[in-house]
């Protein structure tokens, strides 16, 4: 047969149209495993005794690395924050004051009995290239652009960052994984366990191919002080405050009873004047209630398999004094064991 001109032509566009029309057909499978991924809250970590608190979700490889370059200063939150470029070209935000230490051991915790977790480093001093003037902790900086204090959180391009999550409204209400969850919060003595601090992140893992929505508490800070709502005496990285305060109160119809209360209180009560945040923070706290005896034993029955040498790692990875990290370890071994006697 004779190819004319006209036929090579129109072989050419049923050609083109075929293989436009396979690329689409695969963006549509594509768009389908994001609009239905499986959410996931928790995962077996499997032996708890061998799980490595030094790094937690992170490892030595993907640790940041010399020189880190200034990129920009971010202004929202509490703490004073800054993205930079580290030596391999991993973006990371670097957060400053006392959220940074609590935070890397808060990550470490929740990470080792099977949640998902953001990886965190820690530097007691970090030099910054090109560091311009801070608007908010100038306090954290010394002579040519070094910082102190400073906690990196990388940003990966294996993850996308989704919605927030309720803690009141999401598939795994009423199951033992999100109330494990509930009790990590309380007995890191977390006062920031709003909704807006809950991040989904989508994860393909490269076995099934299916998305996952991975259920992430973020911003994990304001932790190991005293918990308390806003008006009130809540601390954060304290371990006197952390002393302080009990754990389990006793057990009332089937649920356990917490010391964690974070409500306004005193001039916190004129958070009212702006009804969304008081209404978030008075549900913050009744989100926490509840939590049936079985579940708060079965976490603690996890955290239980954790060494002392294990939570020592924890608070070596952020660089505490030998005194504070065996008040800590003392403090949570006496939480976890609570848990278990229940």
């Amino acid at each position: 047969m004779r190819l004319t001109a006209g036929l090579v032509l129109s072989l050419l566009v049923v050609t083109l149209g075929a293989l436009a029309l396979s690329e689409p057909v695969e963006a549509q499978r594509m768009r389908r495993a994001r609009s239905s991924p499986r959410a996931v809250i928790w995962k077996d970590p499997g032996n708890i005794t061998s799980r490595n608190l030094l790094y937690g979700p992170g490892s030595p490889e993907h640790a940041p690395v010399e020189p880190f370059r200034f990129i920009e200063e971010k202004k929202t939150g509490e703490s004073p924050k800054f993205d930079v470029k580290d030596g391999r070209g991993v973006v990371w935000t670097v957060k400053l004051g006392d959220e940074a230490q609590a935070e890397t051991v808060a990550t470490r915790l929740v990470w080792a009995v099977g949640y998902f977790a953001e990886e965190a480093y820690y530097f007691d001093e970090a030099r910054i290239e090109n560091l311009p003037k801070l608007s908010r902790g100038r306090e954290f900086v010394l002579t040519d652009g070094v910082v102190i204090g400073a906690r990196f959180e990388p940003e990966r391009k294996h993850l996308t960052e989704g919605p927030v999550w309720d803690w009141d409204d999401n598939p795994f209400r009423g199951t033992r994984q999100l109330n494990g969850l509930k009790v990590l919060m309380i007995l890191l003595n977390n006062y920031d366990a709003r909704k807006e601090n809950n991040k989904i992140y989508y994860s393909r893992p490269s076995t099934t191919g299916r998305y996952e929505a991975h259920h992430y508490v973020s911003d994990l800070g304001a932790t190991l002080g005293r918990s308390g709502g806003l008006g009130g005496k809540r601390t954060k990285n304290d371990l006197e405050a952390f002393l302080s305060t009990r754990f389990v109160m006793g057990i009332e119809d089937g649920a356990v009873e917490f010391d964690y209360d974070t409500r306004p209180t005193r001039l916190g009560h004129f958070s009212v004047l702006y009804p969304p945040y008081y209404r978030g923070e008075v549900k913050k706290e009744k989100s926490m209630r509840g939590i049936p005896v079985a579940h708060a034993r079965w976490i603690g029955s996890l955290l239980s398999q954790l060494s002392d040498d294990q939570l020592r790692d924890a608070f070596r990875a952020a660089q505490y004094n030998d005194a504070t990290m065996e008040g800590y370890v003392e403090a949570l071994r006496t939480r976890i064991t609570q848990l278990t006697q229940l």
